[in-house]
This record gives C-alpha cells, sequence and structure tokens, in this order.
C-alpha cells in the first residue's frame, strides 16, 4: 500500500513538472495595429516583393558593370603528343653554292628541308584588363533603366503592403463585426424570452390566449438558430483573419479594439483633389511611370545597336615552352600589349531593326496601358469617395433608427401590458429594433472600412487611422 502511494505521488510530481505548452494552445490577444503587424511581417507576397525589390538593386549594380573595366586573369598549359612539322626551302644551300667545288657534299644538300616549331610542353599565364570606351549609349540607357526598374520594385512593394493593410483592417473589423452581431442577437434571445414570460403570466391569469402564448414561444425558437449563424460568423471571420495573418489555425485568438464611429474628415476634400491626390500619389501610378522609362530606355538601348562600339584592352602575360616538367620563373618569356577595337555592326540578318521596332511598339504599349490605368484609378478613387459619403449618411440615419426602434418597443410592452395592443404588435416592435441594430453595426463596419478603402486608393495608407 505505501508502494502504491509513492507511485501515485510520484505520477503527479511529473505531471506537474511537464511544461505547460504540452497542455495549452498558443493564445493571441490582437490589436488593430498588431494584426497589421503580423500581417506584414508573415504575409508571402510581402515576402516575395521584398526579394524582388533585392533583385532590383543587383540589378543596378548588374547594369553598372557594362561600363567598367572587366580584369580577368588566365593559366594554361599544353602538352603536345607530336610537334608538326612544316617543309621550307633549304636557304643554307644556295648560300654555300660558291664552296661547292671545295665541299662536294654542299651540291647533295636538299632544296628542301622539315622543320619543327615549339617543344612538348607549353605554359602560360597573366591577367587581361578590358573598358568599353563607347557602347553606343547603351551603357548609360541600361543604368537608367536599371533604376528604374529598382523603382518599379520599391512602388510595387508599397502597394502590396497598403493592399495588406486594407484587407487586415477588413479582416480585423469583421471579427468586429460578427463579436457584435452574437451581442445583438443575444439582446434580441433575451428580449424574446422575456415577452414569453410576460405573455404566460398573463396567459396563467386568463389575460392572453393560447394563440398568444404559442406565438411567442416560437419567436424564442426562432432567435436560436439566428444567434448560432452569429457565433459560426464570428468563428470563420476569426479563421479568416489568422490567414491573412500567416497564424497558425490552432492559435486562441482574441479580439481587442473599439467598434465606434470616428469622424473623419478625410471624405470632406472635394472630389477632384481626391482624384489628384490618386493620380500623384498612388504606389501604382508610381510604378507605371517607372516601367514606362524602362521601356523608354529600351529603345535607346536597341538604338545602340546601330553605332559603333570601342573597346581598349591591355594584357600582361608569361609563357614557357619545355620538353619537360623542370620549370623555373627565369624560363618565362614575358609579354605585354594594348589594343584598341572598333566594332561596326553591318548586316544582322535584320534582327537589329527588328529589336527596335518591338522597343518602339512596346513604348507604345506602356503609353495605351498608362492611360487605361489611370482611368482606372480616377474612377476607383471616384467609387470609394462615394461609398465613404454613402456610408457615413447611412450609419448616421440607422443610429436614430435604433432609438426610435427603442422606444417603439418600450411602449409596445408598456400597452400590451395594459391590454391596449396584441401580442403581434409587441413582436413587430422587437422584430424592428433587431433589424435596427443588425442595420447600426453593418453601416458601422461599411464606414470604417471606407475609410481605408479612400486612403488606400489615394495611396495614403501609410499606417494606422485613428
Amino acid at each position: 500500500m505505501k508502494f502504491l502511494n509513492k507511485f501515485i505521488v510520484l505520477m503527479i510530481m511529473s505531471v506537474l513538472l511537464i511544461p505547460g505548452s504540452i497542455f495549452s494552445q498558443d493564445s493571441v490577444t490582437l490589436t488593430l495595429d498588431k494584426s497589421i503587424s503580423l500581417s506584414l511581417k508573415n504575409n508571402p507576397e510581402i515576402k516575395m516583393a521584398e526579394k524582388e525589390l533585392s533583385k532590383a538593386k543587383a540589378g543596378v549594380w548588374e547594369a553598372y558593370s557594362n561600363i567598367l573595366p572587366q580584369l580577368d586573369a588566365s593559366a594554361s598549359f599544353q602538352h603536345s603528343w607530336e610537334i608538326q612539322t612544316s617543309t621550307i626551302p633549304n636557304f643554307i644551300k644556295p648560300m654555300m653554292a660558291p664552296l661547292a667545288p671545295v665541299i662536294p657534299e654542299i651540291a647533295d644538300a636538299p632544296d628542301y628541308i622539315d622543320i619543327s616549331f615549339g617543344l612538348e610542353n607549353s605554359f602560360r599565364y597573366g591577367a587581361t584588363v578590358s573598358q568599353p570606351l563607347f557602347l553606343g549609349g547603351a551603357g548609360l540607357a541600361g543604368i537608367q533603366a536599371a533604376r528604374s526598374g529598382k523603382n518599379a520594385a520599391v512602388e510595387n512593394l508599397e502597394e502590396k503592403k497598403q493592399d495588406l493593410i486594407y484587407r487586415t483592417t477588413n479582416a480585423f473589423y469583421l471579427c468586429l463585426l460578427t463579436a457584435k452581431l452574437i451581442t445583438v442577437q443575444e439582446e434580441a434571445f433575451e428580449q424574446a424570452k422575456a415577452n414569453f414570460d410576460i405573455v404566460a403570466k398573463k396567459y396563467e391569469v386568463g389575460n392572453a390566449s393560447g394563440f398568444d402564448k404559442m406565438r411567442a414561444e416560437v419567436e424564442v425558437a426562432n432567435m436560436k438558430p439566428e444567434l448560432i449563424t452569429a457565433q459560426n460568423n464570428y468563428k470563420s471571420a476569426l479563421t479568416q483573419l489568422k490567414t491573412i495573418l500567416g497564424l497558425n489555425r490552432d492559435t486562441i485568438v482574441e479580439i481587442e479594439g473599439k467598434f465606434q464611429y470616428t469622424e473623419d474628415s478625410f471624405g470632406n476634400m472635394p472630389l477632384e483633389d481626391i482624384q489628384e491626390m490618386a493620380l500623384t500619389n498612388r504606389p501604382v501610378i508610381l510604378a507605371l511611370a517607372a516601367q514606362k522609362n524602362i521601356t523608354r530606355k529600351s529603345v535607346a538601348l536597341s538604338r545602340s545597336n546601330f553605332l559603333p562600339k570601342l573597346y581598349f584592352q591591355t594584357e600582361l602575360s608569361y609563357m614557357a615552352m619545355k620538353n619537360n616538367y623542370d620549370l623555373a620563373q627565369n624560363d618565362f618569356s614575358k609579354g605585354f600589349t594594348s589594343s584598341f577595337s572598333l566594332q561596326i555592326p553591318l548586316f544582322h540578318g535584320f534582327r537589329t531593326t527588328k529589336q527596335y521596332q518591338k522597343a518602339r511598339l512596346d513604348f507604345k504599349i506602356m503609353l495605351d496601358t498608362e492611360k487605361q490605368v489611370f482611368d482606372g484609378v480616377a474612377a476607383e478613387a471616384e467609387v470609394s469617395y462615394n461609398k465613404f459619403k454613402e456610408a457615413r449618411q447611412k450609419y448616421l440615419s440607422a443610429k436614430q433608427t435604433v432609438e426610435l426602434a427603442k422606444e417603439a418597443l418600450r411602449l409596445a410592452n408598456l400597452m400590451y401590458e395594459e391590454g391596449a395592443n396584441t401580442q403581434l404588435d409587441v413582436l413587430n416592435s422587437q422584430l424592428a429594433l433587431t433589424r435596427a441594430r443588425v442595420s447600426h453595426v453593418n453601416s458601422l463596419y461599411e464606414y470604417e472600412v471606407s475609410r481605408y478603402q479612400l486612403r488606400k486608393v489615394t495611396g495614403k495608407l501609410k499606417g494606422i487611422l485613428d
């Protein structure tokens, strides 16, 4: 028995010493600013855009390399398994002809002899410096195009960040909306139960019919599915938010934020100013300007293919030739040369001409794209501006409607208790109040989201709104 008690104590101690993380799930309390911070940190689209920016920055240095000096070192070894011979005239025989009477062997000498050049092993090492002097404008145009590519990557990253901020804000406020709708449905459910209690008491004393009691009971039953739907919608909103933030699906999330009306004077600006701001500050517009410059510089690059190119090159080398591998530094001979090279393009099978035509067409296509994007951004700004105005008016109207519906329900309950109206009047008043509250909460959600959307289309969505 003592052994059993010790064993139980030992098991309890073992359980207590196990880290709590094994039994508990990760939990996090999310505010709007924390949600946006997490989404910018974890979202894969942002990470890809950041890598594209790093590539574009590397491309600028790559473009500079086309006009900078190039230094190359080289080393080579060659072994000749069989040395070639060349047949050349025997120059010695004519020179020695006057001595033929004295030396008869001169007359028997061959007219041609075979001679070999080189030794079995050749060793060579050295360095070469090349410097382009004139590239027909291609060097400068390439650098400018690369810089524009970097600028386009910067603006594309900013556009993705602002779009992600907007989507995160939308998801966060959707969580606040669905949580508020749960409260609305819970209040409607409690009102239906309170009404049923009143009807039941009146039924017991004979002041209400069985039909009134049944109708009140049905109304309570109808409230339950709507409450369950509201609760499920909240869970779905949390799942959507966790997906955008890159959180684990098992993470327990608590939402902390104010779901209240905040006056925003940004939408009081004239529509023309909003559109001008969008066409000036929107990252997609700035990225388009950079892409337009890239196509313009592409025309200059293709034009450079018609022009001559001038290069300078100098080489320092050492070479040794031996029939064995016993080498020393004094076996190498030094060579030092410099040269200028002029390349003049004459005919490349119409390739240069067609490349130039394609570059010009790409630039013209970019002009058409620019007009399309400008019109789209201006239209989007107008739609967002009108939506913001509409959302504000809907909220102000819905707020008044809730107060009126509350008063109407209070009077309906009072009159029913006094027998001045019917149960149907009370139920209609309850339904009207629930609808007014739902409309009020929805209009507040639309208003808050429209504030962010209006700043997004103008390129001013840099952080959290107050």
